[in-house]
């Protein structure tokens, strides 16, 4: 027993499993030409895939805490899980992250086969600009909220704005703003 070991896979040993004391384990591949990154391969052996049958995971669990109980059930997960009947021209299947809050993971986010992005709390966008290119926008809330940071003072402009093109060589600007400057509300159309 000792700190370091690594392993060697390969008749060349173009893979490697080193020992990384007292945190765990680092895989790297030898290769040194260009797309050659290592690769992980989680397989099932059944052989009749059904809906919803789980094709691999990854679980994070502690299961030496000492409190017990909902403490030790697995607190998170990745996993892809079949979206229907495998068959010969289908593999649908979906990426489910999963996460504890008191007792074992539930799905919270998930990746459809289709590319659908679903969101079981709430979305937080930290950066300065979030861009949705989507032809339909669908929004339960009757009201938008809009200038969060103006709370201290009435310094912005608060509206909405669409663009438009009349002429083919111009775009031009129509919305509905308030102003901060005097508290009225404004149309305005062919801004450029």
């Amino acid at each position: 027993k000792k700190d370091g070991v690594a392993l060697n896979f390969g008749v060349d040993s173009d893979v490697t499993v080193t020992h990384d004391p007292d945190d765990g384990l680092i895989f790297k591949s030898a290769a040194t030409g260009d797309d050659n990154p290592f690769l992980l391969t989680l397989q099932t052996g059944e052989t009749d895939i059904a809906a919803n049958d789980v094709l691999g995971a990854i679980n994070f669990q502690a299961p030496d805490e000492g409190t017990g109980t909902d403490a030790i059930t697995t607190a998170g997960s990745i996993r892809v899980i079949s979206e229907g009947d495998f068959a010969a021209d289908n593999n649908a299947s979906k990426m489910s992250f999963m996460l504890g809050s008191s007792g074992a993971a539930s799905e919270v986010l998930s990746v459809s086969s289709g590319g659908n992005l679903t969101v079981s709390g709430n979305l937080v966008v930290s950066g300065t600009t979030t861009t949705v290119s989507s032809t339909t926008i669908e929004v339960n809330d009757p009201l938008l909220f809009l200038a969060q940071n103006n709370t201290s003072s009435d310094a912005v402009d608060i509206g909405f704005f669409g663009t438009y093109d009349t002429s083919g060589s111009q775009d031009l600007f129509a919305g509905l703003f308030r102003d901060a400057n005097d508290g009225k509300f404004r149309l305005f159309k062919d801004s450029q």
